[in-house]
């Protein structure tokens, strides 16, 4: 069986100094994995995790023979030093508040940033080294973003998922993160990236658009999987004898008292000080309730050597025991506040008993307690959760009554509204969300987000994804064959860039073709949108000995007789001069846009202009173009930052038909390449044919008529490598 390897920040265990042994730890993530059957799934489950260096190093290793729990574990040890900078200099004080849109609490650190980047790399240094090809890798939270990258640049065909367990700002927040592009084009690379909720996922998809320019056309890349809980546990939990004791132990305390419950751990993220200043104003809205209602606050301590924190639980507590004094009595207690942790047949004691819930987050991933606080409800007196808006929860809890924090105002309306529900009210919304909840554990959540990561892209039923090794199981086949090989240029042999002009094929490439236009038994062409001009700098000019195709193919160019020959008869450009004047026109009004004359074609080139205002303009000129040329033999195309028009007959695929025809020997096999939609003309023609076999490959992720396909462009020169070994002599 393959496994799947979980890769977050910290191991799920602990380590008791004082006993000197490691114990198992508790979390969402834990349980959902714990909870999954291994022979359902398809995976053996293992954990990588960072472990520093403060814990004697013997220690540590041995967790990869002695698993603690069920999990095996794959420790990697990063210098104390070097993990505290990571974590709380960039992760903790950067990426934490700035997600959580809390701006003014970001200090930016370049040794931070420096130590991010470093501790990424050793994580993704242990997966490459700890992978192997069937094993399925899932990458955890914001702490290690560059990992995906890092992996792929290494082993680009590994499975690779991302799961984000806080929100995604807007991208009018995320642009303002000096490294945002370094984290967008990591997380890309992913095979899959999952959010909570669906706005989050959103502001992803609009940061990729501003940050890199164009979003990838592979649409299965993200997903939205709200996270769930172990809905059995907390089920389970209200009746166990220690819940049981405390539930006695409170109900004396509570008398006829309504309860407020608030379970909160020590952030601003929590908005604790608008929801204490909410029942403030609650109490002085509502003076008859004054006796009758209390705040039960637990804040659970985090981040204590902080000294933002510390600030902050000296203003909750001061709030506190200013309402407290003002609202008090001797025998009432406005606000019964709890500053540590409690254990969870305590805390189902507490939320069995409370009558509302209170949950006032400024921005939360998902927020758990809601959910937990519903599963530990009894049928007999269920009581209300009063849910921000402003959590990934909110999406999910549908009877939940919503809550602006801010608008403390309202808010204090819907919280007496909360505390007077009808009961028949509140068994029909808190049974509908357990039955939702019941339904959808932590383990369903982690069965979902698995079963769609591992789902091959769909791009056509027979598709194949280039193999590890860089070699399809028909390479094997290709010894003593005539072979016919059509290869693209920008996307395929070279990476796109944003300067067009800038295009270089790298030294191995030029290498690996030089090799190939020595084997007799194959004919190599290069088949671009380029024109002659740039496809003589880069093969010409550097003695490559194979035809060349430009501008779709308008041009081909024969190495026997050296000269160019026009593929299309006739004048069949008298369309570029009103064409000439659309495209000057919104050249003029887009910065950075310029207009490629190909002959046979005309291309409007916008990768380096503003984003936005582009990509809105160039919506607008493919339309206005397409209704101009509606009777001229031309293509509108829309390409990679690129509106193209071009004469009907400057097609890749009419340029393959006509070379094929034309050959005095039939190949046995022909092979073609490329990355875009141009490419698909050609490889409908290619499959069409049935009396040679074919073989297309896609370079990317988007939808093809190919039967194959190399996932990254950088994958390319690996696959060139053995082909050539297959090829023979």
């Amino acid at each position: 069986m393959s496994r799947c390897l979980l890769v977050s920040n910290r191991l799920p265990v602990a380590f008791n100094s004082t006993l000197n042994i490691f114990t198992p730890s508790s979390g969402g993530l834990v349980s959902a994995i714990k909870g999954l059957d291994s022979s359902k799934v398809g995976f053996d489950f293992e954990w990588m995790g960072i472990m520093t260096d403060d814990v004697d190093v013997e220690k540590i290793n041995s967790l990869r023979t002695t698993p603690v729990g069920n999990l095996p574990s794959h420790p990697i040890i990063v210098p104390k030093k070097k993990y505290d900078l990571y974590y709380n200099e960039y992760s903790n004080n950067v990426l934490w508040p700035l997600l959580h849109y809390e701006r003014s609490m970001v200090h930016n650190s370049q040794d931070g940033w420096e130590a991010y980047k470093e501790v990424n790399q050793l994580v993704a240094d242990a997966i490459v080294q700890e992978a192997r090809d069937d094993d399925t890798i899932w990458v955890h939270d914001f702490q290690l973003f560059l990992v995906p990258g890092l992996v792929k640049d290494k082993r680009p065909n590994l499975k690779l998922g991302f799961f984000l367990h806080i929100p995604f700002p807007s991208s009018e927040i995320f642009r303002e993160l000096p490294q945002r592009k370094e984290i967008i084009s990591s997380l890309i690379r992913c095979d899959l990236v999952g959010f909570h909720d669906l706005s989050y996922l959103n502001h992803f998809r609009s940061s990729v658009q501003r940050v890199l320019g164009e979003i990838p056309s592979n649409d299965r890349m993200w997903g939205v999987y709200p996270i769930s809980i172990d809905s059995q546990h907390f089920l389970d939990l209200r009746n166990k004898p220690e819940t049981l004791e405390f539930i006695h132990k409170y109900k004396e305390n509570k008398k006829e008292m309504k309860w407020i419950l608030g379970v909160d751990r020590l952030d601003y993220i929590k908005g604790l000080l608008l929801k204490l200043q909410t029942f403030k104003e609650f109490l002085k809205r509502f003076p008859e309730e004054r006796g009758k209602v209390q705040l039960v606050q637990i804040v659970i301590p985090s981040r204590t050597e902080v000294p933002e924190y510390q600030d902050l639980k000296q203003q909750i507590e001061q709030l506190v025991s200013s309402i407290n004094g003002q609202y008090g009595t001797p025998a009432y207690t406005p606000i019964h506040y709890l500053y540590h942790s409690v254990s969870e047949a305590e805390l189902s004691a507490l939320y069995q008993l409370s009558e509302v819930l209170h949950i006032g987050s400024r921005r939360d991933g998902m927020n758990l307690v809601s959910l937990e606080y519903i599963m530990s409800q009894t049928e007999e007196e269920p009581g209300v959760v009063l849910l921000s808006e402003f959590t990934g929860a909110h999406s999910t809890l549908s009877y939940a009554v919503s809550i602006n924090p801010w608008n403390i105002k309202d808010t204090v309306i819907k919280l007496r509204e909360a505390l007077h529900h009808p009961l028949s009210k509140r068994k029909e919304e808190i049974g509908a969300m357990r039955d939702f909840l019941t339904h959808y554990n932590s383990s369903d959540w982690a069965k979902v987000f698995l079963r769609d990561l591992v789902r091959e892209p769909v791009v056509t039923d027979t598709t194949l994804t280039l193999p590890s090794d860089g070699k399809f199981k028909w390479m094997n086949d290709l010894e003593g064959k005539k072979i016919l090989f059509f290869c693209d240029l920008d996307g395929t042999l070279a990476p796109i860039s944003s300067y067009p002009k800038d295009v270089r094929l790298n030294g191995k490439t030029i290498e690996l073709l030089q090799m190939i236009s020595e084997k007799k038994n194959c004919e190599f062409v290069v088949v671009s949108g380029r024109d002659k001009e740039f496809l003589e700098e880069q093969f010409i000019d550097n003695d490559f000995e194979f035809p060349l195709a430009a501008c779709h193919g308008a041009y081909s160019y024969s190495p026997q007789d050296k000269v160019w020959h026009n593929q299309i008869p006739g004048d069949t450009t008298k369309w570029k001069e009103s064409v000439k004047d659309i495209l000057e026109l919104y050249t003029q009004r887009t910065p950075g846009s310029f207009i490629e004359d190909k002959g046979h074609g005309m291309t409007w080139h916008y990768r380096n202009s503003p984003r936005e205002f582009a990509d809105f303009l160039a919506n607008k000129l493919f339309f206005e173009l397409e209704a101009s040329l509606t009777n001229q033999p031309v293509q509108v195309i829309r390409g990679k930052k690129v509106i193209e028009v071009k004469s009907i007959h400057a097609n890749k695929g009419f340029f393959v038909q006509q070379w094929m025809q034309n050959q005095s020997v039939k190949p046995d096999v022909v092979v073609a390449i490329g990355d875009d939609s141009t490419d698909e003309d050609m490889f409908h023609v290619i499959q069409d044919r049935k009396d040679i076999s074919p073989f297309c490959i896609k370079v990317g992720q988007e939808k093809t008529q190919a039967h194959y396909f190399i996932r990254e462009q950088n994958s390319v020169n690996l696959f060139l490598q053995n082909f050539l070994n297959s090829v023979g002599n």
